[in-house]
This record gives structure tokens, sequence and C-alpha cells, in this order.
């Protein structure tokens, strides 16, 4: 017998339970099919593993920072099962709770690799083949391996494989210096392994503001990880202590492990969509902003449509293709979406860059506040990094908003509802912050945009 949707879900990330979830609160009878564990990448091997182990590579930050504070109470140890275990905890406790979202939906989840097998159709490895009038495929994107130097699960990682490494390695360089790259560095050096970063640009985290980069690196720099800029790996080989890679320049530099992190791609291939002939490339499935495909029926969302390969940002796509699936004629809006950084120190952002708005021909004022000149951030032993309100030249309307420093991803929401509203500085900090807080830095970066911060020499 021939199962019957109203809609079917391929892939049960961010995007994809999501999508499901709304789908069903719309009345539709709905599946979900999900090859491995619930959640996703994000869930399972990148957003939410990952910031476990930061936030115990914040305490142990902290902790060392502890004796100048008053604090002292021996060495810190770390307890590398501890760390993977905890980590477990987590994911294990998110994915259970997704479950039992979906249970509590109604929502049909079926295991196993599904793909599309022509209209109103999806194969289901394991169940067999269901129909449903409208398809939404969220089945994710995959790490980019370097041809040179594949991924082989013990020497050269992927960022999914250091997840599951189960101990600290003494060393490792890390190839790629974006935001997955730059993350796990600061992780591992604040659990005491010695880390070298190889980028072929020439900054870090190259999509941020540009002084924003270049404090990450001085940062990064000073806490003794090893920064090879505007450079490139172009050979590996495999020893028994672990691997030594070769630069471009003939540099060698021995390693327990190499991190691999170069990027991710849409995961198109085995969804299906080619049955259809629904447009897609290496960059992903083409949708607009309804999230429709070239094929009515037929909706993409998360990081397969390439685009911002956000967590974030997947959900939302999601939720507007199941809408839209149902009748709905909602548009995803894209020009205040947050990105955040988990490095030690935290790096957000929203908006433009100070080099994007130049590029479009704005005319611009930037106002910063730095931490340093924040009573709560030298309370918490947390100085480092600055607070940048990127602004239009005449009438100060905000444009971006860029933050390096403690709990700098936390600190953003303010500003994503700022410019969401096309605030200028002026109105932005009329309102009262209170104090001490991180928050008032916000503030005091918008009034700098005046050049009447309270708290700063002009």
């Amino acid at each position: 017998m021939v199962r019957d949707y109203d809609v079917a879900v391929l892939g049960g990330g961010p995007a994809g339970y999501p999508a499901a979830i709304r789908a069903a609160q719309l009345g539709a009878r709905v599946c979900l099919v999900e090859r491995e564990s619930l959640g996703g990448t994000c869930l399972n091997w990148g957003c939410i593993p990952t910031k476990a182990l930061q936030a115990a590579a914040h305490l142990v930050e902290r902790s060392r920072a502890a004796r100048e504070a008053g604090v002292a109470r021996g060495e810190i140890a770390i307890d590398a099962a501890g760390l993977f275990a905890n980590k477990a905890r987590v994911v294990r406790e998110l994915v259970s709770g997704i479950e039992k979202l979906l249970k509590a939906r109604r929502i049909d989840v079926l295991r196993g690799e599904g793909r599309i097998a022509g209209e109103g159709e999806i194969e289901v490895e394991g169940t067999g083949r269901i129909k449903a009038s409208r398809i939404v495929v969220a089945t994710g994107s995959i790490e980019a391996p370097l041809p040179f130097m594949p991924f082989d699960g013990a020497r050269i990682l992927s960022s999914k494989d250091v997840l599951d490494l189960g101990r600290i390695p003494a060393s490792v360089l890390v190839v790629g210096g974006g935001v997955i790259g730059c993350e796990f560095a600061t992780i591992l050096h604040a659990f005491g392994s010695k880390v070298a970063i190889v980028e072929m640009l020439p900054s870090l985290v190259a999509t941020e503001d540009a002084q924003v980069s270049r404090t990450l690196q001085m940062l990064l720099r000073k806490k003794g990880i090893d920064l090879h800029l505007s450079s490139k790996v172009v050979s590996a080989r495999t020893t028994e202590a672990g691997v030594v890679a070769t630069l471009e320049n003939g540099t060698e530099i021995s390693s327990e492990i190499v991190l691999v992190s170069v990027g991710r791609k849409p995961r198109v291939a085995g969804s299906g969509v080619e049955t259809l002939g629904i447009e897609a490339g290496g960059g992903g499935i083409a949708v607009n902003r309804r999230m429709e495909t070239s094929r009515a029926g037929v909706y993409a969302a998360g990081d397969v449509v390439g685009g911002l390969l956000l967590a974030h940002v997947a959900t939302r796509e999601g939720i507007v293709a199941a809408e839209n699936a149902l009748g709905g004629a909602r548009e995803v809006a894209y020009d205040a979406v947050p990105a955040t950084i988990y490095t030690l120190p935290e790096i957000s952002r929203v908006g433009l860059t100070e080099e994007e708005a130049k590029k479009r021909g704005e005319k611009v004022v930037t106002g910063r506040f730095p931490f340093a000149a924040s009573g709560k951030a030298k309370g918490l032993g947390e100085e480092d990094g600055f607070v940048k309100w990127v602004a239009r030249e005449g009438d100060r309307r905000l444009l971006g908003a860029h933050i390096i420093g403690p709990y700098a991803t936390e600190l953003l929401a303010p500003a994503i509802v700022a410019l969401d509203r096309g605030l200028t500085g002026e109105q932005f900090a009329e309102s009262i912050f209170p104090h001490p807080t991180l928050s008032e830095t916000l503030a005091g970066a918008a009034e700098s945009l005046y050049g009447r911060a309270i708290d700063l020499v002009k």
C-alpha cells in the first residue's frame, strides 16, 4: 500500500523539521524522510556540539584568568572523556526533543535514504514509494574535501571527525581560516593543543569587517596560535606520529592531526531532483524567494539551495517553503540576516561591512566602542574587542553592526532589530540601556557615530 501525504519533506535538519512542523500546524498530513539523526548536521555534527565544546573552552579560559580576580584553586585539568560525553549528552537530549515535537504533531518520520522518484513520488529506502502533493527538499550540505588530502578519519579529519575524536590532540593543523576553522582552532587551543592555521586569503574570516578580522588575527597570535596567511597546503604525507604538510613556500608543518575546513557544498546529489528536470548545479537547487523550484509543487530550503549556509536562515526558508506549499505567498527577506562565529572571543554581525557599503556606493561613517571602556567587561576580565556600527553619512541610518568580544553572539540581537526596523544611530541610542552591562557598548558605539559618546575621548 502506497502512503499518501499532503507534504513530504526530504531531510530532518534545521530546514526540514521546521518545515514539517509548520505544514502540520497548517493542517496538512506530513511525512519527514531522514537517513541519519534528526536535527541534521547542525544539531549532530555542527552548531550544537561545537558550542558545547566552546562553552567548556570558555570556562577553561575564564578559570585560567580567575587568579587575577582573586580566585585560586589549583591547576585546570582537561577531562577529554568528560568533554565529549557532555557534548554527546547535549546532542542526545535535543534530538530527543525534536522526536517528541514531530510525534506530537503526528508527523510520520520515515527512516532511510529518500529521493524524488517521479511526479509527486518519493522512494524511501526500506519503506518503498510514497506519494505527496507537495515536496520540500531540505537535504543540507556536505563538507568539501581537498583532492590531495582526502578525509581518512584518523589523521586528516573533517569537522565531523574532530567532534567524534574523543581526545584532545597534542597538535593540530587547521587548513582553512574561515568560520569553522577558526572556531575549532580557538577551542582546541584552549584545551591545550598546539594550533596552526593555514589560510590562502590574506585574512582570517575574510567575509567579516576588516577591523574585526585584523583584531581576531592579533588576538589569536597573542594566544600563541601560528597563522600562515596568503598561503596554502600543496601536499601532505602521513607518518607514524601524524601528518607533515608542505606549504607552497616550502615550509613543512608537523602535527598529530590535520583538520580540513575549506567550506561546504549543497547536497544535491541523491535527492532525485534531476528526475523532474529541476534546475540545480554546483551552487545548489535554484529557488526564488518563495523557495519555489523550477518545478511546480516542489520547494527547496536550507543549505541545499546554496547562498547563506546558516542554520537560522535554513529554518526561515523551511518555514516559508511549507507555508507556500500550502497556499501561502511569503518571501524570505535576506537583508538583515545575522552571522555568528563562536571563536574565543566571539564574533557577530548583521548587515553590511564598511567595505561592502562603500562598494555599493554608500558614503558611510562608523562608530566604535571598545570593551576596554566598559565597566562590565573590566569586571568580567574580558576587555578585548569592540562594537562597531556602519551608518549612512547623511542621515546616519544604520547599515551594519559588527562585534568582536565577550558574548558577542548574544549582544547582536538589538542590532538585528535596529536594522530590520531601519533605525538611525540616534534613534537607537535614545533607548536607555542598563548599567553596568555589556549591552551599553551598542549604545556607546551608536553615540560615537555623532562624536558624542560619553565614555570616549573624541
